[in-house]
């Protein structure tokens, strides 16, 4: 009962959110009236009902009122019904012939704000409805994870919550790790026979299974998973190298006067160069200059070599790291762009020289592609480095070096539009948190 009161509200929030974008779009346009006059009331817009009945059948029909999906992958599957519910509208305004008695503006805007209030508005009434007891559904977990036993239960936008001993959990979680194929047999078929909802976890996990396609072959009971790696496509690789140069032009008026303040800064702080330019690998094993503002003393090396000197403990730190989490020759405002990562922001440049994209692997010296990278050095080199990846919003610094790899690995076997979208979004997160850099 629970349940199906959460998702009537969930419905009708949406409908809520959908009323709300069409009544800004109207207003939207009638402030542009000073270039083309606008005639038609808002009420003809707010009782148009195809906008309201399209997208809540395709969220339906996607899912989003039956499963308990983690916020990005709701967020993806919403946007994307959001999309293809602006086609259906246009069409069907072009089958009745009806395309006149409405602003095309007003309609586009309509279906560009519900993409924002949208997910935005199931963001937050789902982590209060999981407060007050609406949205909680109990389910244990089979295996011994502690990472994956706390994002699942953890997590108030999923909603599941630990069952007392005495309590019988519609839902059960079984972790493939640690168990063999025929113990994993016989626990998942136990499980159906008892439980509502069994949700199943791979053992292989280097793969994002929702951008496969799963088919059945028949005569074998047999399901057959295709995968594909996308950065490996040639048109995609255009896409990618196309997007990252719009996004970098769209960003320098932002960024540049950004730029010009920290420069000032840091030539007032100390002698030296703004910009430090280091030769890192980039796609292919090729080698690349990358910049950053300089956040180091001139006599950066020398300190270096003293603080060794005075404290040879720091040198295991340098060698793990080939960072210190206190360094002495960073520089007062180098110290304040590093924890920003402001300090990678001239990176802009590679983007626009082709060299670097926005997201992917970051950049790394040969050195450590030698000791860390090894056999999977061949994944970092079909990608060009980026600004923030994965590793960035995964802990960062905090991230040990064995996990960063596998990172980046997974970010080249399972890169899409959407995961750099989503790796953008976490960055801005992580850099206002100020979580791990140094």
């Amino acid at each position: 009962m629970k349940h199906i009161t959460a998702t009537l509200i969930y419905a009708l929030l949406d409908l809520l959110m959908i009323y709300l974008s069409v009544y800004l779009a109207c207003e939207l346009r009638n402030m542009l009236t000073v270039i083309h006059y606008h005639t038609i009331p808002n009420e003809a817009y707010l009782s148009f009902y195809p906008i309201y009945m399209i997208p809540i059948v395709l969220f339906a029909y996607s899912g989003v009122y039956t499963y308990r999906y983690d916020f990005w992958h709701e967020s993806r599957l919403i946007i994307k019904a959001i999309i293809f519910a602006a086609i259906l509208t246009y069409a069907y305004l072009a089958v009745t012939k009806t395309v006149e008695n409405y602003s095309r503006l007003v309609i586009g805007l309509s279906f560009v704000l519900m993409v924002f209030f949208i997910p935005l508005a199931k963001n937050i009434s789902k982590k209060v409805l999981f407060r007050i007891g609406l949205w909680q559904k109990k389910a244990s977990i089979y295996g011994n994870d502690p990472f994956l036993m706390s994002e699942i239960y953890g997590n108030p936008y999923l909603g599941y919550v630990q069952p007392s001993q005495y309590e019988r959990p519609a839902t059960v979680f079984i972790n493939s790790q640690g168990y063999t194929p025929d113990q994993l047999r016989s626990l998942i078929a136990d499980q159906m026979r008892q439980k509502h909802e069994v949700i199943f976890i791979p053992l292989i996990n280097d793969y994002d299974l929702t951008h496969s396609h799963i088919y059945e072959l028949a005569n074998t009971h047999t399901n057959l998973i295709v995968y594909k790696n996308r950065i490996k496509s040639r048109y995609r690789q255009i896409f990618q190298q196309t997007y990252n140069y719009f996004l970098a032009v769209a960003a320098l008026p932002i960024f540049f006067p950004l730029i010009v303040v920290f420069a000032i800064l840091i030539k007032a702080e100390s002698r030296g160069p703004v910009f430090f330019k280091h030769m890192r690998i980039g796609k292919k094993g090729r080698k690349i200059p990358t910049y950053k503002f300089r956040s180091m003393y001139a006599d950066a090396q020398e300190r270096l070599e003293k603080l060794f000197q005075e404290h040879p403990e720091l040198e295991d730190e340098w060698q793990k790291n080939f960072k210190l989490k206190n360094d002495p020759r960073v520089t007062k405002i180098g110290a304040f762009l590093r924890k920003t990562s402001l300090d990678e922001l001239p990176q802009v440049f590679n983007v626009l020289r082709g060299e670097m994209n926005f997201v992917g692997p970051r950049p790394v010296l040969q050195e450590e592609l030698d000791r860390y990278y090894k056999e999977n050095a061949e994944y970092y080199y079909m990608v060009k480095p980026g600004i923030t990846g994965l590793w960035q919003v995964s802990g960062r610094s905090d991230t040990d070096y064995v996990s960063r790899v596998e990172l980046d690995k997974w970010y080249v076997l399972n890169w899409s539009l959407w995961l750099d979208i989503v790796i953008l979004l976490k960055t801005i997160k992580v850099v206002l948190k100020r979580d791990g850099a140094y």
